[in-house]
């Protein structure tokens, strides 16, 4: 009996030791789980600092953009309102005076009797 005993003993030893080094090991990922929270938290901080800025960046740029496109446009209707324009209106004149002239002294078409002769 003493025999069935002490292995009861050693293996209450056993199961206390084995159980302080579980306690001890779930302390450690408890500490480490814990830093990596810490980790990704700084992480996730310079994450959100550096996409803000981005995104500042592309807000700025998206008004430049905006800006230039209006500028764009105004150009070219100033382009269209002085240069353009003109040129068309000038070519409409000259295309007018041209046709009145042909039509009014160009050859004459020559006029056929219902006979066939001249």
């Amino acid at each position: 009996m003493q025999v069935l005993q002490a292995i009861r003993d050693v293996a209450i030893i056993i199961l206390a030791v084995e159980t302080i080094v579980i306690g001890a090991l779930v302390g450690i990922l408890v500490w480490q789980v814990w830093n990596l929270v810490g980790l990704a938290r700084k992480h996730f901080e310079r994450l959100s600092e550096s996409a803000t800025d981005i995104l500042g960046s592309v807000k700025e740029t998206a008004q430049t953009t905006a800006e230039t496109a209006k500028t764009a446009q105004s150009t070219a209707k100033y382009v269209s309102d002085r240069t353009a324009q003109p040129v068309i209106e000038l070519y409409s004149a000259v295309a007018g005076a041209s046709r009145f002239a042909r039509a009014m002294f160009g050859p004459r078409p020559s006029s056929r009797d219902d006979g066939g002769e001249r």
